[in-house]
Parts: C-alpha cells; sequence; structure tokens
C-alpha cells in the first residue's frame, strides 16, 4: 500500500521541467489544498530534475500565490544554476491559467574540512506513548485524517492563550521513511500559532515559508512509524500578518529541519 502522503505528492514527469500534478479535496484546507501537498509536489518535480543524490536538499521557499484547488495542475522546474557543489533551482506552479505558487531551492553537496556544530535543544516534552492522540471526531481541516496529532506544545488553537505558541508529536497515519517533502508536510501539518492566543474562530492561510534541513537523508535510524515533535511559535502580529519559526525533532532530539513562516490572519 502506498502511504496517503506519498501517493499526494507524486507528480508525473512530461518532458524535461514539466510535471503534471493533482490535487485532491481529501488533502483541503479551506479552499484548496494545504501546502504540505503542494510544497511537497514542487520538491519531488525538483529532486526528479536535479537528479544528483549526491547534492541534498538544503533550503526550500515557497510563495502560496492562490489555492490549489481540486484537479490537476503544471509544474514546471528550472535548473538556474550548477556550480561545483550547490545548484540553484526554480518552479512554478500553474492551473485554469492562475499561478498556484512558486518556488525556489538550494541544493548542495556536503563540504569536508568545515565546522560542525548544533546549539539547538528539544525542549522537554511528555513521550509521545505517554500522551493520547487527538480523537477523529475534534474538527480539523480534511487533509489533518491523514496525520496523528498528540499537542503537548503552547495552547490548542482558538483557546486564548497567553502566548501564540502550537505544537506537538505527529506522524502519517499510514507508515512512510521520512524525506524532505515529508518533513516539509509535518512542518505545516499542525495550525498556524497564533490561533492559540484567539478566544474565538478565525481562519489563516500561509503565504510563504522557507525550510532549511539540516540532515541529510534518509536519516539513520528512523523507522517508518517514527513520531516527530513540531513546535511553532509566533512573536509578531501586525496588519492581518504574522511570523512563524518551526522546529522539527526526531524523538532521539536530532533536529531535522527548521522553518519560517509568513501567515495571514483572515477576516
Amino acid at each position: 500500500m502506498t502511504a496517503p502522503f506519498l501517493a499526494a505528492t507524486l507528480v508525473e514527469p512530461l518532458e524535461p521541467g514539466h510535471y503534471r500534478s493533482r490535487y485532491e479535496a481529501p488533502w483541503y484546507q479551506g479552499r484548496g489544498a494545504y501546502g504540505g501537498v503542494v510544497a511537497g509536489q514542487v520538491l519531488r518535480a525538483l529532486e526528479h530534475h536535479l537528479n544528483d543524490p549526491q547534492r541534498q536538499v538544503r533550503s526550500f521557499t515557497v510563495h502560496f500565490c492562490s489555492p490549489a484547488a481540486e484537479g490537476v495542475a503544471d509544474l514546471h522546474t528550472r535548473i538556474e544554476r550548477a556550480g561545483k557543489l550547490v545548484t540553484h533551482a526554480t518552479a512554478r506552479v500553474e492551473s485554469g491559467g492562475g499561478v498556484v505558487a512558486v518556488a525556489t531551492a538550494t541544493f548542495g553537496a556536503a563540504r569536508g574540512g568545515a565546522p560542525e556544530y548544533m546549539d539547538f535543544v528539544m525542549p522537554e516534552v511528555p513521550a509521545p506513548g505517554t500522551l493520547t492522540p487527538v480523537p477523529d471526531d475534534v474538527p480539523m481541516p480534511d487533509f489533518c485524517r491523514f496525520f496523528e496529532y498528540r499537542y503537548c506544545v503552547g495552547s490548542p488553537p482558538y483557546s486564548g492563550g497567553p502566548e501564540a505558541e502550537v505544537g506537538g508529536w505527529l506522524r502519517p497515519r499510514v507508515p512512510m521513511a521520512l524525506d524532505p517533502a515529508l518533513c516539509v508536510g509535518l512542518m505545516d501539518a499542525y495550525p498556524p500559532s497564533v490561533l492559540s492566543r484567539l478566544d474565538g474562530f478565525r481562519a489563516a492561510a500561509s503565504v510563504d515559508f522557507s525550510v532549511q534541513f539540516f540532515q541529510p537523508f534518509p536519516v539513520k535510524g528512523l523507522a517508518p512509524d517514527a513520531h516527530y515533535l513540531r513546535t511553532g511559535r509566533s512573536r509578531q502580529a501586525a496588519d492581518g500578518y504574522t511570523e512563524e519559526t518551526q522546529l522539527l525533532w526526531a524523538e532521539d532530539g536530532t533536529l531535522l529541519a527548521q522553518c519560517r513562516q509568513l501567515v495571514a490572519v483572515l477576516g
């Protein structure tokens, strides 16, 4: 059985630099597919175009221009420059005559002799096995049914919490190996942190996000059914927009990726 997230992010190569993708209603968040599916498709197409496993994705930015409505889309990729160790690439997604998303990515081979350090420390939270998953009957966006959530960071959405912070453990309901596309999908699977400070319903949507990857894929020691801790914190909101920083951790405390996101708080 193909894991649902993998199936939802597969793309069909048509010719060099041109792919076809599809958005389906079960993956909706509001008026279109959630950003993890849109971004996951783009990243898979870019990796296929590059076709160089030695050049791991190091950073990936997506601008969400319009809702990814149900149906097919055309995904165009371009290698802007390939140097000795680093490749810069871009992508554009179009559907129904409009732009769905534009993206950039940097792929880089490992560099010998460079310094190595990691000062990030995973927060102390309860182990996933000690927490009860969010029940199926809790109202959540459609796509959330494909993930298992165990909240343990910050406050729930619309709870009027003291800080804009939300997160917890999560994993796909159908196990699959972690790859860069799933990493991006997990980053975007929890609701925006700003919602935890609100005491009533307000919709929110990702405007753009930028992900930095800190581990080579596949990540050693990660089982397909592993839990991942995703933390999110917003420290500023104004004019209907808010920034957010997110981190994704493995259970052993390994930091997998970081994301900076711009979110629009809708009326």
